[in-house]
């Protein structure tokens, strides 16, 4: 093991969902966080607090890092319109040995550049979301806590714990169900549980806001 992690980090971003995996990878196999963002500026997270990366993607060496996670956000409107994040991730198109993990609505980004048109994946995005934007393909969404694709892993936002112990599986630690004390036991087999809907009256906000991006080919890179 190479003992470094890459956290992506972007406007509005979810400090609670990438916790557990940087103190897991911390406390117990004493793992180096290394914060990567588009700038060195800060970067306000959801929550309030501030976060300064140690550096930017250009200064990315994937041959230091044992993978690279992304939090989901609030907000992805300011992000999803980088085109640094993009061209950051494309980098992996064909990386397969190469771990990825993504949360809530980190695996939109993946899905912008293109990394999960061929994988299974799960998101915390309403399900209008899912189906306006061009880039995501709701084919291959499987409504789950965790899901594994390869070397790709995604989760729903409420498994910020499960995720972590999935990440550190996948690097091969023995990893044990209870590492974190009161993890609750999530629903699986019933994708029902996960899909949210946006209220209807909020839908056309939503696809104004988001006009320029739903108005892309579907399938576009």
């Amino acid at each position: 093991m190479k003992k470094k992690i890459a956290l992506m980090v972007y406007p509005n971003f979810s400090m609670q969902e990438i916790a557990s995996v940087c103190g897991l990878f911390k406390w117990h196999y004493d793992t180096e966080t290394v914060v990567f963002a588009s700038t060195i500026e800060e970067v306000n997270a959801e929550e309030g607090l501030i976060i300064k990366p140690h550096k930017t993607f250009d200064d990315f060496v994937i041959e230091e890092y044992d993978c690279l996670v992304l939090s989901g956000c609030s907000d992805f409107t300011q992000a999803i319109r980088d085109p640094a994040i993009k061209g950051f991730l494309t980098q992996f198109k064909g990386k397969d040995t190469f771990i990825l993990g993504a949360i809530c609505a980190g695996p939109l980004f993946l899905a912008q550049a293109g990394l999960l048109d061929k994988k299974k994946f799960v998101n915390s995005l309403f399900v209008e979301m899912n189906e306006i934007l061009p880039f995501i393909k709701t084919e291959n969404i499987v409504y789950e806590p965790v899901v594994e694709d390869g070397t790709i892993i995604t989760a729903v936002g409420c498994a910020f714990n499960e995720f972590a112990i999935a990440i550190a599986r996948k690097l091969g630690y023995d990893c044990p169900d209870a590492i974190y004390t009161g993890t609750k036991n999530l629903i699986k087999g019933d994708e029902t549980y996960y899909k949210q809907h946006i209220p209807p009256e909020h839908l056309e906000e939503l696809k104004t806001e988001l006009a320029d991006l739903i108005s892309q080919p579907k399938g576009n890179k």
